[in-house]
């Protein structure tokens, strides 16, 4: 594991880089986007998991997570956004990074990002863990921070949702990838409507992949759910058809 750091205008955020055994000149590459209130930590394991099958994984905190500068009480939607773009171009711009074969993992709050990084920066595949979601407008209110534990955001995420009505579900409509939805069958910020909504906005059924991790709760820790978390992502990673 390779401690790294990068600006996105005056704040200093903190990653890490974990690599295969073997390197190539050129090999295929993840990113991990984690959810409001966590830290790149908490996906340790599968970085360490998924670097067996031959990538380059970037896990870093977004502004005022973890390591990274910035309070996280000040700032939008919109800016924990541009984190995500500036992560993905420092990864990009590796020298052994194949930038044709990025992809990107995103949970929960960082599951509502990821779709809508893919309409700004090219990705081969993408992982939507336990996916948020948000009205249009909150994506540059303040008030979006309170996620699930404001009733009314709780209340909206009970109903169904074309994929027009918010930005992440029109970007999964958009994205031509492979996708793989992981549902959290007790989560209580995330209701199944929500995982709902993000498959129904999928054009190609063929190219998603719907699991249900049972009994679990919206955040997973150390132990079963994690675990399984894990062999799930390296069994659909394993199956991509990448240049490894």
């Amino acid at each position: 594991m390779k401690d790294i750091q990068f600006q996105n205008n005056e704040l200093t955020l903190k990653g890490n880089l974990f690599y295969p055994e073997k390197l190539k000149e050129k090999n295929p590459a993840i990113l991990f986007i984690h959810g409001r209130t966590s830290d790149k930590s908490r996906s340790f394991q599968y970085a360490n998991d998924l670097i067996k099958l031959g990538y380059i994984v970037m896990l870093f905190d977004m502004r005022g997570h973890g390591l990274s500068e910035g309070d996280i009480n000040t700032y939008t939607p919109k800016q924990f956004f541009q984190d995500c773009v500036v992560a993905y171009d420092y990864l990009a711009s590796l020298p052994e990074v194949d930038s044709r074969n990025i992809c990107a993992v995103g949970n929960s709050f960082g599951g509502y990002l990821v779709p809508i990084l893919s309409k700004q920066r090219p990705l081969k595949n993408i992982v939507l863990r336990a996916p948020a979601d948000y009205k249009k407008e909150s994506f540059e209110l303040l008030q979006v921070q309170n996620g699930g534990k404001n009733p009314g955001v709780s209340e909206w995420r009970t109903k169904p949702r074309n994929f027009d009505e918010t930005l992440a579900l029109e970007s999964t409509h958009h994205f031509i990838g492979n996708i793989l939805i992981i549902e959290c069958e007790k989560d209580t910020l995330v209701p199944h409507q929500v995982v709902q909504n993000y498959i129904d906005a999928i054009q190609d059924k063929l190219k998603m992949k719907h699991v249900i991790i049972k009994n679990a709760p919206h955040s997973i820790k150390d132990g079963p759910f994690k675990d399984e978390v894990s062999k799930t992502l390296v069994d659909w990673f394993k199956n991509r058809k990448l240049s490894i």
